[in-house]
């Protein structure tokens, strides 16, 4: 009994050699893609320093802005949810490599039946213990491509939590960013309408000595009631960008106090320089072309998966125990039960049922593939515009801010000449709009500079691979 059991042990084994008759679909490893798609250089230049893309947000100077995207990356509800995503690749990677290896199982039985015939009436009792053994040999490898489909499926979890990590991020400091820049605007318009509350009272007092005109005092009343009305718009905006970093956070938007948003700051001004970062370095560090890749490895193992559907599958199955039974009284008897059966099966007849999924297969991992290259080509346009925009965002706001310094002198110098009597109220009229537009339009500016300093981050990948337990910024 112990050399056909051997035999068939041999057997099996010189099968598995087999193992590697079936393999993934050739396809060519991450590296060398991005070396096809990434020119050697980016076509919009840029200040570079040696500044890091790890932990861009510190990059801005603000240590709420630091504190709080830390706080996010480590408190978020989907980043949470995604964490466990990837633990369940993890555990459906073990249950698919548990089957290359053989399943052993313990079984126990005890039975007592009453025995009617053949005379005379009696009872039967039964009882025994035994072990069986079972194993499914991978000998064309379809398990083991299975195991790597797997793998692949948790490299792209992986990925993906890294992608909304990073999205995650970014959008944080977004809101932060739109936060501060609503709450400057709040402030400009209070500045604006205390000016032009001023020059109501100024035109008024004219009035009263017959040095104006009501024409000019209901001018300037509807300068200051037309500014006024735009002032709970911009208190609406900064209750809903609270509220949504509340949510970011993972908690209710009553909390945001604690997170020291409330009060008014400015809007963080971005480094000007951008790190010193290669296409193709920057193609390997976005999570997102992993995760696309993770999908092409995916699909290419799938489709050696199919291809294994068309050879055999054999399987061993093992039994031994003890079997004890006694009849009507009499002495135990006791019995060794041993089995070996080896079997197989093979396909032969099942009307293109597998050519078609492997054509399928086949037709996913070049969907896939077209998908990677998409991605890595979508990645590079952002970076360009991204680089595009942080350099003429620094034009602009530089040159915003000296119309700014303009206008603020015209306005006085209108208010000065209009209270002397050497100019009319339209000038000053003139010179408030012009003061507001130019106030508001460097303050946009500002907040469009920042804005494309993160873009830029994110689209070069930054941020995701931080420690999964961060210091929190002092925020003195």
């Amino acid at each position: 009994m112990k050399s056909i059991v051997m035999k068939a042990l041999a057997s099996a084994a010189l099968l598995s050699l087999a193992a590697c008759a079936v393999q993934p679909a050739m396809h060519p490893d991450l590296p060398h893609t991005v070396q096809t798609v990434a020119p050697g250089a980016w076509n919009v230049d840029a200040p570079q320093d040696s500044v890091t893309a790890r932990i861009w947000w510190t990059q801005f100077g603000d240590p709420v802005m630091h504190q709080l995207v830390e706080s996010v990356l480590t408190s978020n509800l989907d980043v949470q949810a995604a964490v466990e995503r990837v633990k369940q690749a993890q555990d459906l990677t073990t249950q698919t490599r548990a089957a290359l290896l053989p399943e052993l199982n313990a079984s126990a039985n005890a039975s007592d039946a009453r025995q009617n015939t053949p005379p005379p009436l009696g009872y039967v009792r039964e009882a025994g213990v035994g072990v069986t053994a079972s194993w499914t040999p991978d000998v064309f490898g379809g398990e083991r491509l299975a195991v790597l489909a797997a793998q692949a499926q948790v490299s792209g979890r992986q990925a993906a939590l890294n992608q909304l990590r990073l999205a995650l991020a970014a959008n944080t400091a977004a809101a932060y960013i739109d936060l501060r820049w609503a709450q400057s605007q709040l402030q400009i318009l209070s500045d604006n309408e205390q000016i032009r509350a001023r020059a109501l009272k100024l035109t008024q007092e004219r009035l009263h000595y017959g040095l104006s005109t009501q024409l000019d005092v209901s001018r300037a009343l509807n300068q200051l009631q037309d500014l006024q009305a735009q002032i709970p718009r911009v208190q609406s905006t900064v209750q809903h960008q609270l509220s949504l970093i509340a949510v970011y956070s993972g908690r209710t938007p009553e909390s945001v106090d604690s997170l020291l948003l409330a009060n008014a700051r400015e809007i963080p001004v971005p480094a000007q320089s951008v790190p010193q970062t290669l296409p193709s370095e920057a193609l390997l560090q976005r999570p997102d072309v992993r995760n696309a890749y993770a999908t092409v490895e995916q699909r290419a193992a799938e489709v050696g998966v199919s291809k294994a559907q068309r050879y055999p599958q054999f399987r061993l199955n093992l039994a031994d125990g003890l079997l004890a039974s006694s009849y009507l009284g009499l002495p135990t008897l006791t019995d060794n039960l041993f089995s070996a059966a080896l079997s197989a099966t093979s396909p032969i007849f099942n009307a293109g049922r597998i050519t078609a999924n492997i054509d399928a297969s086949e037709s996913r991992m070049r969907e896939s593939q077209l998908g990677l290259q998409q991605t890595m080509l979508q990645a590079l346009k952002e970076i360009e515009d991204n680089r595009s925009d942080l350099v003429n965002g620094a034009v602009q706001v530089e040159r915003l801010g000296g119309a700014l310094d303009a206008s603020d002198h015209a306005l006085r110098l209108s208010s000065e000449l209009y209270k002397g009597g050497a100019s009319s109220f339209l000038d000053v009229l003139s010179a408030q709009e012009a003061y507001l537009r130019d106030a508001e339009s460097l303050n946009q500016a500002k907040r469009e500079h920042a804005l494309a300093a993160v873009a830029l981050y994110r689209s070069l990948g930054g941020g995701w691979d931080v420690p999964d337990t961060v210091t929190a910024a002092s925020t003195n």
